[in-house]
């Protein structure tokens, strides 16, 4: 689909931008950084098409496919993330990898979980005012 490609597009572009910001210690920054904006939006606009009756059908699955698989996939990077972890298992530095995963998920979770809450909330801004 050609929203997906179109998605994907921004997504890398984004994650490439990223990638340019300097890594503190362990930490990539730019590796974080994509992954949780990606956990955000994606859980955001989930959440919003799961409740909202703003978008029809076929727009739905546009926009679900264009920003969620698409952008999102192309912002995420699993594979950054574990090529970086192996590199520091390699290098011995079993305790930053350690913290580097379990910071990672956490905060995907605690962040995708703030996304899905506001989604929710936008769905239903000004339903109750009616």
């Amino acid at each position: 689909m050609a929203v997906v490609f179109l998605g994907g597009c921004v997504g890398t572009g984004l994650r490439y931008a990223l990638s340019t910001a300097s890594g503190v210690g362990a930490v990539h920054v730019g590796t974080i950084a994509a992954n949780m904006l990606a956990c955000f939006v994606y859980a955001t606009l989930s959440a919003w098409l799961g409740s909202s009756t703003v978008l029809k059908d076929r727009a739905r699955e546009y926009v679900n496919r264009g920003f969620g698989m698409g952008m999102c996939g192309g912002l995420s990077t699993m594979s950054t993330l574990a090529v970086e972890e192996f590199t520091l298992l390699r290098t011995s530095a079993v305790a930053g990898a350690i913290v580097y995963c379990l910071t990672t998920f956490v905060a995907g979770f605690v962040i995708a979980y703030a996304g899905a809450r506001l989604g929710s909330a936008l769905a239903h801004y000004g339903k109750d005012d009616a």
